[in-house]
């Protein structure tokens, strides 16, 4: 009988952690997002678009043109540097 107490009390601990862990990722989530929204842009669109812009990106960065792009303003900016 202690045993299947000690469980209960286990399982209770472990769902109140849960659910305190939840609630913290919702606040951060929520201040998050109202930063956001200062600038007007609700956090869920910007991960929106963050998640379409993305693979495009990595498919630019990936191509010849991309990698070559890439070296030359690598060279621009270390000239840039020189002088």
């Amino acid at each position: 009988m202690t045993e299947h107490i000690i469980r209960q009390q286990g399982a209770t601990l472990q769902k109140g952690a849960a659910t305190e862990d939840r609630q913290e990722k919702k606040t951060a989530q929520a201040a998050a997002s109202a930063k956001y929204q200062e600038d007007g842009v609700p956090q869920q669109e910007l991960e929106r678009f963050a998640r379409f812009l993305l693979p495009k990106i990595q498919a630019f960065y990936q191509s010849e043109e991309g990698q070559r792009l890439f070296e030359e303003w690598k060279n621009r900016r270390n000239a840039e540097e020189k002088t």
